[in-house]
C-alpha cells in the first residue's frame, strides 16, 4: 500500500494549484472566426493578440502607410473601458497615443483620444501626432470594438501597438490590473512598416477578413518572461522531489 506523507500531499496540491494558475486565463479569448464584424466593415486580415483575449482585424496600404483596424476585447466588467493605440517610439504604455472606449453614465459608449505621458499621466487630446480618422466604437455581447484608420509616419518604422482593458466608475477611467496579461499587452504591428519606395508589397487587399494569422505564439506575459524551459524544469524538480519522498 502506498504511503503518502502530509508533505507529499502538500507538494502535490501546490503543484496542481500552480498548473491551474498557469493554464487558466482571466479573459475568455475571442477568435477571428467567432467575432462577427458589422456587415459594412471588411478587412484583409485578422490576428489574435497575445494577451487579454483580444483580436485585431486590419488592412494595410503600403502606398500611403494607412492602417485600418477593428480591435475587439472584453472589459473586465460591463462598465469597464477598452483601449487600443500606437507607440511610435516602439515602447509600451508610456508614450502611447490611444483610442479609449469609455462607458457613459446614460448607457452606451464614447470613443476618445488620449496621450499616455507617464504611468500616472493621461491627457485627452483633440488629435494625435499622427493622422487618424473614421474612428468609432461599438459594443455587442459584452465585447467592445474600436474601429479606426491611422496613418503611420515613415520615421516610425519600429512602432508598436498597445492595448488594454480596465474598470471605470461613473463614466471615468480607473487604473487597470497589474496582472501579467495587462503588463504585457503590447506587440509589434502585424505589418512591415517600410517606405513604399522599397517595394514592400504590403497592400491592404480587400474582401472579408481571413482566418487568424500567427500571433507570435499564444503566450501569456509570464511565459514570455520565463520561457517554456523554466516551467519544464520546475515540473521535473517537483516530480523528483515527490519521488524522493
Amino acid at each position: 500500500m502506498a504511503f503518502h506523507s502530509p508533505f507529499t500531499t502538500t507538494v502535490a496540491l501546490s503543484f496542481s494549484l500552480f498548473l491551474s494558475l498557469f493554464f487558466t486565463s482571466s479573459h475568455s479569448a475571442l477568435t477571428c472566426a467567432s467575432f462577427k464584424l458589422p456587415a459594412n466593415r471588411t478587412y484583409a486580415n485578422c490576428t489574435s493578440l497575445p494577451t487579454l483575449g483580444a483580436i485585431l482585424h486590419y488592412s494595410y496600404n503600403a502606398t500611403n502607410r494607412t492602417l485600418a483596424v477593428a480591435f475587439a476585447a472584453e472589459p473586465p466588467k460591463p462598465s469597464g473601458w477598452v483601449a487600443w493605440g500606437l507607440n511610435l517610439a516602439g515602447g509600451g504604455m508610456v508614450g502611447t497615443e490611444a483610442f479609449i472606449a469609455i462607458p457613459t453614465t446614460a448607457g452606451g459608449r464614447t470613443l476618445h483620444r488620449y496621450n499616455l505621458t507617464s504611468y500616472t499621466g493621461i491627457d485627452e487630446v483633440k488629435a494625435f501626432t499622427f493622422e487618424s480618422w473614421d474612428f468609432t466604437t461599438e459594443e455587442a455581447g459584452g465585447v467592445v470594438s474600436i474601429f479606426a484608420v491611422v496613418a503611420i509616419p515613415e520615421k516610425a518604422g519600429n512602432a508598436t501597438q498597445v492595448w488594454q482593458v480596465g474598470p471605470a466608475k461613473d463614466g471615468k477611467l480607473t487604473i487597470h490590473n497589474n496582472k501579467p496579461d495587462n503588463l504585457q499587452a503590447k506587440a509589434a504591428l502585424p505589418v512591415a512598416l517600410v517606405p513604399a519606395a522599397s517595394g514592400s508589397g504590403n497592400s491592404s487587399g480587400s474582401g472579408n477578413a481571413t482566418a487568424p494569422a500567427a500571433a507570435g505564439g499564444e503566450k501569456s506575459g509570464v511565459s514570455e518572461r520565463f520561457g517554456v524551459g523554466f516551467y519544464f524544469g520546475l515540473v521535473v524538480a517537483l516530480v523528483i522531489g515527490v519521488v524522493a519522498l
